[in-house]
Order: C-alpha cells, then sequence, then structure tokens
C-alpha cells in the first residue's frame, strides 16, 4: 500500500525489524545509525524469541533462521553435577548473527551510517529530523529506536533516567575448539545455570562468527550477574583503564586489571568446573551494567520512542530484543490496519506497547530482587525462564 514517509533514527535490532515491516508494507523507510560502520556487539550472544526472528521464520521457516535450538535447560552445581534438567527448545544465537542477517534484507541505499540524530521539529503533518553533521530529512513519523541512552528520550521526556540495578554481567564469549571434552560434553546441547550466592551464571552455545552452529565451531557464551555496590565500587568497575567513567558497558580490553583479577579470582573458587574453564578461557570479558527503565509516553505526536528507548528491562528474561521486535511488529500491524493513517495507528499502538513494557520491567526487576538480593532463586523454578509475555512466551 502507499504511504507515509517513516525516518527510523537507530539501526540496531529493533530499528532493522521496524524498518524492514514498514518497508513491506510498501512505505518509504530510511534508517539513520549514528555509527560510521556496521555496528558490532563485542561477546554478546543473546536468546532469540520466536518474535526476533519472526521475519526470518515467515519468510523461510527454518532455513532463513539465524540461530541454532539447544533442547535442554539444565542446573549444575559446584562439581558440575547436574541437578536438574527441564527439556526445552529455545534458540540462540549471537547478537551479531541476527544483525547481519536483518542488513542483509534491508536496501543498503537506505540504511545511512555517521548519521547521528540531533533533535528533530514536528508540526501537525510532519517532522524534520536534524543530523549531527547537519543535514535535515523531512519526514511523516520518526520512529526513535535509538537505545537506552536515547536522544529523543532525553528531548522529550528529560525526567527520565535509568536506574542502576546494584549488579552488572560479565559476558564473554569463548571458542569451543579450546574447550576440554567434558566441559564441552556439559553445554553441548543445553543451556547451563548455576545458581549462587547472591548471584548466578548462564552459560549456551551460539554460532561462530560466521553463523556455523556445527558442535566444535561453536561459541560459548556466558552470563555471570555480579552484585557491585553504590558506593564508589559500581564507579570504579566502570571506569576504564584511561581513567574515563562508562555508563552502560565496559568493553573488553578497557576493564581495569584489579577486577578482571578479582572476578577470575572468585571463578576458581566458586565456579562448577565446565563453568570455571569457560570463564577462564575467555579471550576478553565485558562488563554490561544493568538497569531498570520505564516511561509513562511512548508517542509525541509525530515523534516515537520504542525498544530500549522506552522500557530497559533486565536481561533474565532475555527479551531485550524481542520487546523492541514486539514493539514494531505492533506498530506494522496498527499501520496496516489503519490504511497508513498514523494518528490512529499511534492511538492503537501506544496504550498495548506501555502495557507490554511496564509489565516486562516489573517482572524482570523481581526476578533480579530474587536473585542478586535476596537469593530466592533455586535450580528448577518453572517461573525462572525466559519470554516476554510470560514464562516460555
Amino acid at each position: 500500500m502507499p504511504g507515509p514517509k517513516i525516518l527510523i533514527a537507530g539501526g540496531s535490532i529493533g530499528g532493522l525489524t521496524a524498518g524492514l515491516l514498514l518497508a513491506d508494507l510498501g512505505f518509504d523507510v530510511e534508517i539513520f545509525e549514528r555509527s560510521s560502520a556496521a555496528l558490532q556487539e563485542r561477546g554478546t550472544g543473546i536468546v532469540v524469541l520466536p518474535i526476533t526472528e519472526r521475519y526470518f521464520a515467515e519468510r523461510g521457516g527454518d532455513a532463513e533462521r539465524p540461530s541454532l535450538e539447544l533442547t535442554y535447560w539444565s542446573y549444575i552445581d559446584s562439581t558440575g553435577t547436574i541437578t536438574h534438567a527441564d527439556p526445552d527448545h529455545f534458540r540462540f544465537s549471537g547478537w551479531n548473527t541476527v544483525y547481519r542477517a536483518m542488513m542483509d534484507v534491508f536496501d543498503a541505499d537506505r540504511y545511512h551510517l555517521d548519521s547521528e540524530m540531533v533533535g528533530f521539529d514536528q508540526r501537525a503533518d510532519g517532522v524534520t529530523l536534524h543530523l549531527a553533521d547537519g543535514r535535515s530529512v523531512e519526514g511523516d513519523l520518526l520512529v526513535c529506536s535509538d537505545g537506552i541512552a536515547s536522544t529523543a528520550r532525553r528531548i522529550l521526556l528529560p525526567e527520565v533516567e535509568p536506574t542502576y540495578s546494584g549488579y552488572v554481567a560479565w559476558r564473554g564469549v569463548t571458542e569451543e575448539r579450546f574447550l576440554s571434552p567434558s566441559t564441552l560434553e556439559t553445554v553441548r546441547d543445553a543451556m547451563v545455570y548455576q545458581v549462587l550466592d547472591h548471584s548466578h551464571i548462564l552459560v549456551y552455545a551460539i554460532p561462530d562468527h560466521e553463523g556455523d552452529t556445527t558442535p566444535g565451531a561453536r561459541i560459548i557464551n556466558s552470563v555471570w550477574y555480579r552484585n557491585y555496590p553504590d558506593d564508589g565500587t559500581f564507579e570504579a568497575l566502570m571506569t576504564d583503564r584511561d581513567g574515563n567513567r562508562r555508563t552502560t558497558t565496559m568493553p573488553p580490553g578497557t576493564i581495569s586489571s584489579r577486577f578482571v583479577d578479582e572476578m577470575l579470582s572468585t571463578a576458581r573458587s566458586t565456579l562448577a568446573p565446565p563453568l570455571r574453564e569457560i570463564v577462564e578461557k575467555c579471550p576478553g570479558p565485558l562488563v554490561q551494567a544493568i538497569y531498570d527503565l520505564e516511561v509513562d509516553q511512548m508517542a509525541f505526536g509525530r515523534v516515537i520512542i520504542m525498544g530500549d528507548a522506552a522500557f530497559g528491562l533486565r536481561p533474565h528474561v532475555a527479551a531485550g530484543q524481542a520487546k523492541a521486535c514486539a514493539d514494531a511488529w505492533a506498530l506494522r500491524d496498527a499501520m496496516a490496519g489503519t490504511g497508513g493513517d498514523i494518528e490512529s495507528a499511534l492511538a492503537i499502538w501506544e496504550p498495548q506497547q506501555l502495557a507490554l513494557g511496564r509489565m516486562a520491567v516489573d517482572r524482570t526487576r523481581r526476578m533480579g530482587i530474587r536473585s542478586q538480593f535476596e537469593g530466592s532463586m533455586f535450580p528448577g523454578d518453572p517461573t525462572w525462564k525466559f519470554g516476554l509475555w510470560e514464562p516460555g512466551n
């Protein structure tokens, strides 16, 4: 159907999903990404919930899906003995793998790198996007999918800031070919958890950097949640080797050696042998600070915010990417159902996405409190499952 011109600020997975879906409706879509090169996440595997790769599943089934499936959700104790295992069929991938698959489909001439949004003006019938290089672009709707540090949110809701949870995730990727046979057997067909004292760690296989899912060629992704109180300890952790204070992520090679050494020492004394080996053989861990973020409004005339720009979820339900993709699919459905009438579409879209975001933030917050502060997480807990709408969904 012919329709409006859509400008998308932020070219990550959520922005790309919105771009693909709205372009498929016949809308004139352009994506503006502030990075000067194609995006790349270091040391990041993701759980691929159905909504995240729905676009590929509907295009071509399993042949198009950029992920692999593991059969079991397992818990092990400090000796490496399996204490609980459930049959499961979650899918896993690397952030880069999913992003590249979407980039391969989206029109490259309409994906603009080095195009940072610095502001916008809107009127009753349109919006003007302003970019850092001085360009201005006219459109009918501006979709802002620009992450938890969103420029759009700071403009529209300057009082809303992410809130630090009290803990971080140490993340890393380790190539399977470097691991011992016993560790490979532990992770061969399972996602593996170990519940620790006010902490927990999980590991799972993802495709290698070229998308290979063959056992032995894969990568093992690890995520270890550890508490760092906001009493100067967290600030010290997030200060890099050059003395620069970072807010959300410490990339590999930037973390102070004293924190890396302490993490490795704790791994040796507390982690089960397979998990310890995976962590020790990771060539460069990163730190992801865990935040909560929620808003009371997502639509502002001809400008909307979506994904992490509106609701920042703790990762425990593996739904950060899924939430952004759900926002994109809901926007697509609303636009299709109203024939591209923006005002009518947003009146449908905003209430349901606000409700979903609030529910997801509340659920992930409660899970984090249980695992990191109450110590009430336990192996086999049926409520501790991935899913955006509810456990397992």
